[in-house]
């Protein structure tokens, strides 16, 4: 099959929003031939969204599904497989191999679990078959391992141990006809050789022939971008190759994924173009001081005076706060993607819970009226502290603008700094096709825009450039 050089990444995406089911039609009806979506994906939504995607514009004859290929992972265990899992462990029958890393997030590439997962996932993608099957990130064995300090080989040998026995179970859903083949997704194929949690893919490679010379391994899936450019280091077969070689040389599909998010030592970078709007700071900083006198009168006027309990004024106090804690940070967020992850995380569940709690406990309606207007205030303030980060991450845009415009065609230059990125990802030797959150019709056209444009000769010196030229920016 001839695969798009451009994927739809299904991360982050639902069947409850209509969104992103129009994005995913308007992909696959435009040229874009590749999904790549995972168990764990909105606990299964994001796979009930390709099913039915997929099936209503295969029986709507404007797709044929042999043109498609849907890659999915396993080895996730969240959300509903979480609840489910602990109450297997309640009673004895918890998969075998099993890794805890934290209460809500477990990790399982057993057969049981992968028999288990298969079938769910086949119910909600409503497929015959799934094109490439990728074990998701099975190195959090190795990173669990690493925490509780069992000595490095052992757990090595153990880990590659669990991913024969998987592969042994996959080779056996190909005899099946349920997936075609098979592969790994992990982060740390790009990491140095030495490294406690580093998969190899000269050992993976060599399992996988171990168990058949006519094995179905046949896909890699690991993390690449402007500034991790860990699939260009030599790690491989003692140092003497690249990931990328050994992976062309074994004709092996590769897919890399976060081509826009780079997760580097000051915080998550994002390569794309950001509108910055006006800030002043005197006007930020009077909002300010009006939100945290807000809370302040909210507190220690109306609150405190009202006939509820201790633990009651307590919740109220920790929550009450949006002013204080802007007040104490708004210069220490890092960067406009990190603030973002905070208001998501933090800020947008405390809003929540304010109004919550307000319908709850307050009787007073004045009060109340009073929480409404602090509110408001609330979101100006958040607003305004974005646009902070957003004149900020437009400059850092600008600058790698200009890094990548010093080594491209002037016939690139006024594409944006998304559609640079693909065309730079895309054209690296070894790279098939490159996976991109698409949940919206306009990710979906930026990208399209790239689909067609001949690759670039010169890709990797261009990454190289701009990931030193960074680093020494400290940007």
């Amino acid at each position: 099959m001839q695969i798009s050089s451009v994927g739809f990444g299904c991360y982050r995406t639902d069947i409850s929003i209509d969104e992103h089911q129009n994005a995913l039609s308007h992909a696959l009806e435009n040229g874009i031939n590749v999904i790549d979506t995972s168990a764990n994906y909105f606990n299964g939504g994001s796979e009930l969204l390709v099913g039915n995607v997929l099936n209503k514009l295969v029986n709507d004859g404007k797709i044929k599904r042999k043109n498609i290929l849907l890659v999915t992972k396993g080895g996730y265990i969240q959300g509903t497989n979480y609840r489910n899992a602990t109450e297997l462990e309640k009673s004895g029958k918890l998969f075998s191999g099993t890794v805890k890393i934290q209460p809500g997030l477990w990790h399982c590439i057993h057969p049981d679990f992968l028999e288990y997962q298969l079938t769910l996932q086949f119910e909600r993608l409503k497929q015959d078959y799934i094109d490439i099957y990728l074990l998701h990130n099975p190195e959090y064995f190795l990173q669990k391992a690493k925490e509780d300090k069992t000595e490095k080989q052992s757990a090595a040998e153990e880990y590659y141990d669990r991913i024969k026995m998987s592969f042994e179970f996959l080779e056996s859903k190909v005899k099946e006809g349920k997936i075609l083949s098979y592969g790994i997704s992990s982060n740390t194929f790009v990491g140095y050789s030495e490294k406690y949690d580093f998969t190899s893919l000269e050992k993976v490679i060599d399992i996988a022939e171990s168990i058949s010379a006519e094995n179905h391994f046949r896909a890699i899936q690991f993390p690449l971008n402007l500034l991790e450019s860990g699939a260009l280091i030599k790690n491989q077969l003692q140092k003497t190759r690249t990931l990328l070689e050994l992976a062309k040389t074994k004709n092996l599909k590769v897919f890399i994924n976060r081509p826009l998010n780079a997760i580097t030592s000051k915080g998550l970078v994002r390569f794309a173009d950001f509108e910055s709007e006006a800030f002043e700071e005197k006007d930020f900083i009077k909002k300010m001081k009006l939100v945290s006198l807000m809370e302040e009168d909210l507190l220690n006027e109306k609150i405190e005076h009202e006939n509820i309990s201790r633990d009651d004024k307590k919740l109220f106090s920790n929550l009450l706060n949006t002013g204080k804690v802007i007040s104490e940070n708004w210069k220490f967020f890092g960067s406009i993607e990190h603030f973002n992850d905070v208001i998501s995380q933090i800020f947008a569940p405390k809003i929540d819970s304010i109004i919550k709690s307000m319908n709850e406990i307050i009787t007073d309606n004045s009060i109340k009226e009073l929480t409404e207007k602090y509110l408001k205030e609330c979101y100006l303030l958040l607003n305004l502290t974005g646009r902070y980060y957003k004149i900020r991450a437009a400059k850092r845009s600008a600058f790698i603008h200009g890094l990548i415009n010093n080594s491209l065609d002037k016939k690139y230059h006024n594409l944006t700094l998304s559609q640079k990125t693909y065309l730079i990802l895309k054209s690296v030797t070894g790279v098939d096709c490159v996976l991109t959150g698409m949940r919206k019709e306009n990710y979906v056209n930026d990208a399209l825009k790239i689909l067609s444009e001949n690759k670039i000769s010169n890709a990797e010196k261009i990454i190289e450039y701009v990931s030193k030229e960074v680093e020494n920016a400290g940007t």
